[in-house]
C-alpha cells in the first residue's frame, strides 16, 4: 500500500480552506494550523487534521515525515512567524521536507503607475505590509537555499472565489460602493487557479522560485461591479470617490497603487492553463454554482 503525500498547511484562511478539500479530496493526508479553537472543527470538516500554531511537538512530528509544506500565514512584525518559529524544526528536518511554499502579493512590485510587471520586475513596496511580504518572501528563499528545500514563492493578485466575490455581497444585499476612478485596472485570481497552479508547482519541474498567480485582464472594479450586477439582474452598485467615508483605509490603499500583472511564466513554464482567465468567467461559474443549491 502506498504512503500519503503529506501536505502541511501554515495558517486557516480564504485559500487554505480550498487547499484542504482539493488535497484530501486527491488522497493527500493534510494538516493545517490554527490559533483558534473554533477553527477545528471546519478544519476537520474538510477531511483534514487541525494544529495549533504553538504546539511544537506535534508540527515536529508532521515535518519528520516526508512532507510537504505551504505557508499562507501573513507577517507578524514584519517578520515571517513560520520562519521565525519553525525554522530550526525546518533546519533539523530539512531531508524530509520534500517542498516548500509560500503565498505572498503582487503589492510587493509597489505602484508601477498601471505599467506590465513580471517577477523580475524590481520590487518598490511603499505600504508596510508590502515591505514586510518583502521580508518574509526574502525569509523563505534564503531558507531554501540554506536548507536545499525546493523553495516557490507565490504573488496572489487579489483573490476571489465562492463566498468572496461581488456576486456573493450583491446576493447578500450587502451595501456595495464602488470607488469612481474608472481608469485604475487590477489583476484578480480565482481561488480555484490558486490551488491548481499551485498542485502542478509541486510536481513541476521548473527551477523558477517565484510565479505571479494572476488572471489575463487587468479591469476596473467598476466593470466587475456591472458584470455581477447583470447576472443577478440588478442595477450597478453605486459609486463613491476614494475620500468618501464609506471607503475604509483598507480599500483606500489598494486606489494608491496601479500595475497589471503578467502571468507569462505561470502558462508558458509551468505549464498552467487558467480554470478562470478573468473575472467574467468566475462570477459566472460563482452565480451558476449558487443557482444549484
Amino acid at each position: 500500500m502506498n504512503k500519503k503525500n503529506i501536505l502541511l498547511i501554515f495558517g486557516f484562511g480564504y485559500t487554505a480552506k480550498f487547499m484542504c478539500q482539493k488535497f484530501s479530496k486527491k488522497n493527500w493526508e493534510v494538516f493545517c494550523t490554527t490559533r483558534f479553537k473554533e477553527k477545528v472543527k471546519e478544519i476537520k470538516s474538510l477531511n483534514a487534521t487541525p494544529i495549533f500554531f504553538d504546539d511544537e511537538e506535534k508540527i515536529e512530528s508532521v515535518l519528520s515525515k516526508n512532507s510537504y509544506i505551504l505557508s499562507t500565514a501573513p507577517p507578524e512584525n514584519s517578520k515571517d512567524p513560520v520562519v521565525e518559529n519553525y525554522g530550526h524544526l525546518l533546519k533539523k528536518n530539512s531531508e524530509r521536507v520534500k517542498w516548500a511554499g509560500y503565498l505572498s502579493t503582487t503589492s510587493v512590485y509597489g505602484d508601477k503607475k498601471g505599467e506590465w510587471v513580471t517577477e523580475d520586475t524590481e520590487l518598490e513596496p511603499n505600504l508596510e505590509r508590502s515591505i514586510s511580504r518583502v521580508a518574509a518572501e526574502n525569509s523563505w528563499i534564503k531558507l531554501g537555499e540554506n536548507l536545499l528545500i525546493k523553495t516557490v514563492i507565490f504573488r496572489l493578485a487579489g483573490i476571489y472565489g465562492p463566498g468572496r466575490s461581488l456576486v456573493d455581497r450583491l446576493m447578500k444585499d450587502e451595501d456595495v460602493y464602488i470607488v469612481d476612478k474608472p481608469a485604475h485596472l487590477f489583476n484578480r485570481i480565482h481561488v480555484d487557479d490558486i490551488v491548481g497552479a499551485i498542485e502542478m508547482a509541486i510536481s513541476s519541474k521548473s527551477e523558477a522560485k517565484i510565479f505571479n498567480l494572476s488572471d489575463d485582464l487587468p479591469a476596473k472594479q467598476l466593470d466587475v461591479a456591472k458584470f455581477a450586477a447583470s447576472l443577478l439582474k440588478r442595477k450597478s452598485p453605486q459609486t463613491v470617490s476614494l475620500e468618501s467615508d464609506l471607503v475604509s483605509e483598507m480599500a483606500r490603499s489598494f486606489y494608491k497603487e496601479e500595475k497589471k500583472v503578467s502571468n507569462t511564466r505561470l502558462k508558458d513554464e509551468l505549464g498552467y492553463k487558467l480554470v478562470f482567465p478573468s473575472f467574467k468567467e468566475g462570477l459566472f461559474s460563482i452565480h451558476k454554482n449558487s443557482k444549484e443549491f
